[in-house]
């Protein structure tokens, strides 16, 4: 095994797992998990993009409450698959990830984003059928700007990472 930062080893062991190394040497199971992230992020980024605008007033049409019924169910489900796919194409290269900055950015913005969610669903949200029509309360328009940042950031740094 090659020397290591002592905090990757780790992450080098995932990389010569068995796994890891049938990922690699797939014709097809690295380029399906990147088909299947990159369509999983779309549903993702797309849903969650359609809510945060509705919330920040850029879609003005309908009240928030059917806006999220109808967006958040894409956004689970575009969830459920980036998650697997994502963790499919990371054990191919587990410590060349975590070595590069944006991949890093891109897991901070990740986690800015679920915090931002978590504060946003334990608060604004459990009162979403009781916002005006069109005036959700300044909580919820600033979860949504920093929920469009830190999406749109991941997404980004996503894109990105294979370069640097």
């Amino acid at each position: 095994m090659e020397h290591a930062a002592p905090g990757l080893m780790w992450a080098r062991a995932i990389e010569h797992s068995a796994v890891a190394q049938s990922v690699r040497e797939s014709l097809w199971i690295y380029p399906l998990a990147n088909t299947t992230h990159v369509l999983a992020i779309a549903m993702l980024l797309g849903a969650i993009v359609v809510f945060d605008l509705r919330i920040l007033g850029a879609l003005g049409a309908g009240r928030a409450a059917d806006a999220a019924r109808m967006a958040l169910p894409v956004a689970r489900l575009g969830f459920v698959f980036a998650v697997p796919s994502g963790l499919v194409m990371f054990i191919a290269e587990a410590a060349a990830y975590l070595a590069n900055p944006v991949f890093l950015a891109k897991l901070g913005a990740i986690a800015a984003a679920a915090l931002n969610l978590a504060l946003f669903h334990a608060s604004s949200f459990r009162r979403i059928d009781d916002w005006p029509d069109r005036a959700p309360p300044p909580s919820a328009k600033l979860a949504g700007a920093v929920s469009l940042a830190a999406w749109t950031l991941a997404a980004l740094c996503g894109r990105l990472a294979a370069y640097f």
